[in-house]
């Protein structure tokens, strides 16, 4: 169990935070550095001389696949895979809402594109996570093309490479499952992998009912007898529970030294996010609903969270977040970057992982969801892991190559 209390002094093994990142002291002292964190460049143009003008953002689509694809004018590309079980309800606010407004701009001003798109034409109304993940993917692209002109890794772009390799906790998504199956499905995950950090469901999302409270409590000591003590456990009920339950349920996860309890209340109600917080030893996790800078900082001020966790695409891309995890390293948390599943997310977690020191040891990974043909540029393989790791790719951009058959089968997206 990772325990709030302790959480600078021990943890998970192998998920001590840094000596340098130690608590602000006093509540102004860390409101100062949280508005530093939101407020100093998360691009390193130190890195770009020459302008690198937008010519063109596209959308692009083969069956259900949709990718965005960014060119400059002196003739480079980047391009981003979307989530496609997101994309198709919001494609047109991507391609009238955001695209048009990054043409013409030199890419070299990300930092202000990413704002200055939020504001323009009363884009502000829109905002939610609809909105931020078409930014989000426009931003990829964006990086993606930055990488190939100067030949370096998209994490490079943004801050300084800590790690080359990180470790995995393969998450499950069943609820429909008993207990006894849930763990069936993890001992396959891990027998695959080799991760030594797994994390299931609890709840029954958004909501909990006798039936699904009576297999949480089943599961929680099932699945550390089962799996063993050397196992790191991680849950996430997805706003399932009340406050009292959640305090429950965490007595329990503390009992069988889990990991960390993800999103144990509804996860806009900041009050009950935090009286469970305060509750509790084991560390609660939460953010990939966050779309707000304001309230991120308001939960990392408040300590109303333990583990701070954006989620890449939900909230807008690696200039946002990397912010969030300034703010959470000011604090002295952790930060460990939510995963939206599909639309390569495990490739942009790790690139994030690759530069954010306050990045937990373990990432989430689901997997290849995809199902697209590509490879990671010199490996000649798709991502995997092995013995529980995975190898952070080097390559420029994104660092993954589509097969080019495949590419050529893509057309415009014309509304």
């Amino acid at each position: 169990m990772i325990d709030r209390r302790d959480l600078l002094k021990l943890a998970t093994a192998g998920m001590l935070l840094p000596p340098a990142l130690t608590l602000a002291s006093g509540k102004n002292g860390l409101r100062e550095r949280l508005l530093a964190a939101q407020s100093s460049p998360v691009l390193r143009r130190d890195r770009l001389r020459d302008p690198i003008v937008i010519e063109s953002v596209e959308l692009l689509r083969r069956d259900e696949q949709f990718f965005v694809r960014v060119r400059s004018k002196d003739g480079a590309q980047g391009l981003a895979l979307t989530n496609k079980q997101i994309v198709r309800h919001i494609y047109p606010l991507l391609s009238t809402r955001v695209m048009p407004r990054f043409v013409g701009r030199d890419a070299r001003d990300l930092d202000k594109l990413v704002h200055d798109v939020f504001v323009w034409g009363q884009n502000y109304k829109w905002q939610g996570l609809g909105f931020w993940s078409c930014v989000a993917w426009v931003e990829f692209a964006v990086l993606d093309l930055i990488g190939n002109l100067v030949g370096a890794p998209l994490g490079e772009l943004v801050g300084e490479r800590i790690r080359d390799r990180s470790a995995i906790y393969y998450a499950n998504g069943d609820r429909t499952s008993s207990a006894d199956g849930v763990v069936d499905q993890l001992e396959e995950l891990i027998a695959i992998s080799g991760a030594k950090a797994v994390k299931f469901k609890l709840g029954a999302r958004m909501n909990y009912t006798d039936a699904s409270t009576q297999r949480d409590l089943e599961l929680i000591p099932l699945a550390r007898k089962r799996l063993g003590d050397e196992l790191t456990l991680f849950t996430d009920s997805n706003s399932s529970y009340d406050v009292p339950l959640a305090i429950r349920i965490g007595r329990l996860l503390e009992e069988y030294n889990y990991g960390f309890f993800e999103e144990p209340v509804q996860f806009d109600h900041l009050w009950e996010t935090k009286a469970v917080t305060d509750a509790l030893d084991i560390a609660v996790a939460g953010g990939e609903e966050e779309y707000s800078m304001r309230r991120f900082q308001w939960l990392i001020e408040n300590a109303a969270l333990d583990i701070v966790q954006p989620d890449l695409l939900f909230f807008g891309g690696f200039v946002r977040s990397i912010r969030v995890a300034r703010m959470a390293e000011a604090a002295g948390l952790r930060i460990v970057p939510h995963m939206s599943g599909f639309g390569l997310g495990s490739l942009h977690v790790l690139h994030f992982a690759s530069v954010a020191p306050n990045s937990m040891d373990y990432q989430e990974f689901k997997g290849d969801k995809d199902g697209l043909p590509y490879e990671v540029i010199g490996t000649g393989k798709p991502l995997e892991a092995v013995d529980g790791k995975i190898d952070i790719p080097s390559g420029p951009g994104l660092g993954v190559r589509f097969d080019p058959d495949y590419m050529k089968q893509l057309k415009p997206v014309v509304l």
